[in-house]
């Protein structure tokens, strides 16, 4: 006997209630490549997984698309772990996503190209926003492992180059499941707290593509980005990149290398200061004997000057000395000629200055004589 029929809306149901119950396809794994992915306005991400030889549309939704680390791409080799339901109003299953995992070294390096080049095109890697390392930084923060050994060769680098830096280590996941809010978030923490670091290393040493992905995931490149303390990022070995790497204020090759960036080598220090002491002295030396030589130089210019000033006013002088001797009275006495002079001692050159009966002094070359004047005779002007 036939059972009787149903409608399209009931089929599905059943449908659906038997694929939800059934206890492989209500928790099941499978793996494939992304195609045809499309990120909806809701927030919600449609794509299919596929392999060699077919397809299955998948649903991931918005409140999980939100917590993945990396953006999906297509081509991408993902586990998706979920459950099949029946879209009956399509008639189509659907696989419902409930985690997402990317598989394989070639899915993570999609999965790093598709962020870096989402963070490259806002700017976040622009050389602009780079901030300089400080030179002699008097505390550095360390933000890693506590028990891994990068922390160890930061610190054994940092005490054996200066004794002038303090160190504080802020323990943090560096792998594995919420790795990168713990690194992102201790950032944050520092950034709100700790006013007077100068420089933070963050990093890890190395592994695997999988091992260093925290610092490929976007909340740790944001953080970094936002960062005022200058940031330096050691992760892995030297061959290794990761975008905490570009968007760090500077990449170091490794841990070690990060140290030796970080803080000066006080011996190299004292060596750079010894030379600069004794290139200033030398300095020193040579102006002083440059100014010592300048100095003859103006004391030379200065007695040629000075003698010659004194040969001037010496022949200047000798002209005068002549000239008074040549007009001296006391040559002219020797001549034959004699000085007349008042009783006080004034020179009389007038016979209109004489008076008769009165006493005048007679000098002449050889002595002088007392006479009294009488008949003064006066010659008439012509």
């Amino acid at each position: 006997m036939a059972l009787r029929p149903v409608s399209v809306t009931q089929l599905n149901d059943y449908i659906g209630r038997v694929l939800q119950t059934d206890p492989l396809l209500g928790n099941i794994s499978v793996i494939g490549e992304i195609s045809n992915l499309k990120y909806h306005s809701s927030g919600h991400v449609y794509f299919s997984l596929v392999d060699e030889g077919s397809k299955v549309n998948c649903f991931l939704p918005s409140s999980y698309a939100q917590t993945l680390p990396w953006r999906l791409g297509d081509g991408m080799e993902v586990v998706v772990r979920g459950y099949i339901n029946v879209f009956k109003k399509g008639g189509t299953y659907t696989f419902f996503v409930r985690s997402l995992e990317i598989s394989g070294d070639g899915s993570l390096a999609a999965a790093f190209q598709l962020l870096k080049d989402k963070l490259q095109q806002e700017g976040i890697f622009d050389q602009a926003h780079k901030k300089p390392i400080p030179v002699y930084p008097k505390k550095i923060g360390i933000v890693t492992s506590e028990t891994g050994a990068a922390v160890r060769d930061i610190l054994k680098i940092i005490q054996s180059r200066t004794k002038m830096t303090n160190v504080i280590v802020f323990p943090v996941l560096v792998q594995g499941e919420g790795a990168a809010a713990d690194i992102s978030a201790m950032l944050d923490y520092i950034n709100e707290n700790y006013t007077d670091i100068d420089t933070l290393i963050v990093g890890r040493g190395g592994g695997s593509m999988e091992d260093l992905w925290a610092f490929n995931e976007e909340p740790v490149a944001r953080a970094i980005y936002r960062s005022r303390i200058p940031v330096i990022s050691a992760v892995g070995h030297e061959t290794d990149f990761t975008i905490s790497d570009f968007a760090a204020d500077k990449r170091a090759e490794t841990p070690t290398a990060a140290a030796e960036m970080a803080v000066p080598n006080d011996e190299k220090l004292k060596e750079k200061l010894e030379w600069h002491r004794e290139n200033l002295l030398l300095q020193l030396e040579n102006k002083v004997q440059y100014h010592r030589l300048r100095a003859d130089r103006y004391r030379l210019d200065l007695q040629v000057l000075l003698r010659g000033r004194l040969d001037t006013y010496r022949y200047e002088l000798e002209k005068k000395r002549l000239i008074l001797e040549e007009n001296s009275p006391k040559r002219l006495l020797a001549r034959g000629y004699a000085v007349v002079e008042t009783a006080d001692g004034r020179m009389v050159a007038s016979v209109s200055e004489l008076q008769e009966g009165s006493d005048y002094r007679i000098r002449m070359q050889d002595g002088d004589v007392l006479l009294t004047a009488g008949n003064i005779r006066r010659e008439e002007k012509k």
